[in-house]
């Protein structure tokens, strides 16, 4: 039996108790072919008591006239949950087929586990609009999976805008290689198994080991004479832990390394980043050891994923800072990893 619904003043009263076998009539969300939406005011109740909606939330499925499948998900407004006081909004795609819709219901579903606490059987009806010259036949549209294949889709387009920021990172790397590659090649760096022309005036703060040949003066040698000279060289610091390093503002672990002239930078879990957007002293992050390089594609400039988008950190002097980042966020929980290369100018 179809029962028209009552109202009570802007509010359509959607009754829980009715019997299964009752259709619920609602003129408010009957429209014409090819609306743009309507906005429903719901009085939910159980009987004559009003239907507290506390922890719950509720969505509207029908199969239109051409039956296809519909269904809105989501209050638009709580109103006053105690009182069963809310608000729903149909969207056009409820209004693709004219006539009566074959089968609708609300459902009010608990919004702990998504069961369904109750469901009311409702009818209405979508008229003919002869203004409309012509108009696309009726799909199904369920919004939960909607919303889901667009969230889908940003992450798939974030997933490439990452994997193209790893890539201008090696881009980086590759041009950091090259460049100390081509001053070995040009004979501008010291090597080992090679000889070495030193044309400057170079210091040795540590004693030295192995025979100098024509040394005049050695001030660190064991004897006038001889000078140590050091049998094998290899310019590597191992992995520093400078963590306590982190300016104002930031906090995390930070992990350095100087091998030949190149540094390696690893930092993890950093909090306190970003917060109201910016830190202090223009963004400085961390106090480095060693002085750097320029960056890829901007001086300075290395780029790293925070908080699913790209961002590019920088080197000024020695100091790191965030130069900036296309997804800023002032949540805690959201922490900045990146590991950088680059070339020491110290």
């Amino acid at each position: 039996m179809t029962i028209k619904a009552d109202e009570q003043g802007r509010y359509v009263v959607v009754n829980t108790l009715l019997n299964t076998t009752d259709v619920t009539l609602v003129d408010q969300i009957s429209g014409r072919l090819g609306d743009s939406g309507r906005l429903v005011y719901f009085a939910v109740k159980d009987g004559m008591q009003p239907h507290d909606l506390t922890g719950q939330d509720v969505f509207i499925r029908a199969k239109d006239a051409a039956g296809k499948i519909k269904q809105v998900t989501g209050i638009s407004e709580r109103i006053k949950p105690s009182a069963g006081l809310m608000s729903m909004y149909l969207p056009a795609e409820f209004y693709q087929a004219s006539g009566p819709v074959e089968e609708a219901y609300l459902a009010i579903t608990s919004t702990t586990d998504g069961s369904i606490v109750s469901s009311v059987p409702l009818t209405f009806n979508v008229l003919e609009n002869n203004m409309i010259i012509t108009a696309n036949g009726s799909k199904d549209y369920i919004d939960q999976i909607d919303n889901f294949v667009e969230e889908m889709r940003g992450k798939v387009n974030d997933l490439s805008d990452a994997l193209g920021t790893q890539n201008q990172s090696y881009v980086s790397l590759k041009k950091a290689l090259d460049v100390y590659l081509d001053l070995i090649n040009k004979n501008a760096v010291a090597t080992l198994g090679s000889d070495n022309t030193f044309t400057g005036n170079n210091q040795f703060s540590q004693p030295i080991t192995g025979t100098v040949t024509n040394a005049i003066r050695a001030d660190n040698a064991a004897t006038a004479d001889v000078a140590k000279l050091a049998h094998k060289t290899d310019d590597d610091t191992g992995w520093m832990d400078i963590s306590k390093n982190f300016l104002t503002g930031a906090a995390g672990t930070a992990k350095i390394r100087k091998r030949n002239g190149i540094v390696q930078l690893i930092i993890q879990a950093v909090t306190g980043y970003y917060e109201s957007n910016k830190l202090n002293n223009g963004n400085q992050l961390l106090k480095l050891p060693w002085k750097g390089s320029a960056g890829a594609s901007y001086p300075g400039e290395y780029a790293f994923v925070y908080n699913g988008a790209a961002g590019a950190l920088s080197i000024i002097d020695d100091i790191l800072i965030v130069h900036w980042v296309s997804n800023p966020s002032s949540d805690s929980s959201v922490h900045l990893y990146a590991t950088i290369t680059y070339i020491a100018t110290d």
